[in-house]
């Protein structure tokens, strides 16, 4: 389902090669450096699965549930995997592919070509990884879970901020060229804080936009850092990621608004950064335990 399919030509597919007509699930997600993708059906396509070799670069898929098994069928040999909840395949595109699937199919995919690995690796201080090695039903929840964190919903809605988006994709990157890359670089230990003057230039982007319209390379280049060694120094000064902090930063300022102003809800959602008022309301009541509305009559009434 993730590669192109000898199914009739008459159906619909998409760049990956997944038939449209059956998917129950489709969405994407344009991340630094590489291309997400969940694809969810409740049956494999019928059919063998064929790629020819292209210089695409590469493909990870991690199963979001079990289920779905795959014979990958080599020149003279064939294999069986069985994919289990958080099992990983990764395949270069550069090797002609040919598969039989069956059960269901419930993927988040990503797709790196061979320049962004490059990147990658560099934003990880891994310059000597050059490529990836194949896996088939590899378990993997650390990327489960970030992957799962990428495509998470709340009341049928995602708080996907610029930022938000950037720092996953850089650890997932990070992730995947450390696991699955043809080398190893010098990880820098952790232990690096981030300085005073650091972190008051860091407060000033964000509070700045907070909207979230910032990238982790923005917030790494005001500390002259590298944006893997700026998300482990920022988690280790601040006990949370970028997009946490930024979070935190939102509600502190929408609580001086509702104890201080009598400004609209709605305005102080836009103020603040939130998509809307519903947004809002979820993270205030996440965070403080009540609706901004209830909060403030709560403050009104103590006064």
């Amino acid at each position: 389902m993730t590669d192109v399919s000898s199914i009739a030509a008459t159906k619909r597919h998409d760049s990956l090669g997944c038939s449209m007509d059956r998917l129950d699930d489709d969405r994407t997600i344009e991340g630094r450096d590489m291309s997400f993708h969940r694809k969810r059906s409740a049956s494999a396509p019928p059919g063998r699965v064929t790629t020819p070799a292209t210089g695409r670069g590469y493909l990870l898929g991690l199963s979001a549930a079990g289920g779905h098994s795959r014979r990958i069928i080599k020149e003279h040999h064939s294999t069986v995997h069985d994919f289990e909840q958080n099992a990983v395949y990764l395949r270069n595109f550069a090797d002609d592919y040919c598969a039989d699937l069956s059960g269901s199919f419930d993927f988040m995919l990503l797709e790196i070509n061979h320049n962004a690995l490059e990147r990658i690796a560099d934003a990880a201080d891994l310059r000597s990884v050059s490529e990836l090695r194949p896996v088939a039903a590899h378990a993997d929840p650390v990327l489960g879970g970030m992957l799962g964190a990428l495509f998470a919903t709340v009341d049928g809605s995602a708080d996907r901020s610029a930022l938000f988006v950037d720092q996953l994709s850089i650890a997932i990157g990070v992730h995947v060229v450390q696991q699955y890359g043809n080398g190893r670089g010098n990880v820098a230990a952790s232990g690096r804080r981030l300085s005073s003057r650091c972190q008051a230039r860091i407060k000033d982007l964000v509070q700045s936009q907070l909207n979230g319209e910032l990238t982790v390379e923005q917030l790494a280049s005001a500390c002259n850092l590298s944006q893997a060694t700026f998300l482990r120094a920022f988690r280790e000064t601040m006990g949370k990621t970028p997009h946490r902090w930024l979070q935190q930063q939102r509600i502190e300022k929408a609580v001086d608004l509702l104890q201080f102003s009598q400004t609209q809800l709605s305005e102080i959602a836009s103020v603040c950064g939130f998509s809307d008022q519903s947004h809002f309301t979820r993270a205030f009541v996440q965070a403080m335990g009540a609706t901004p509305g209830a909060w403030r009559r709560s403050r009104q009434l103590s006064a």
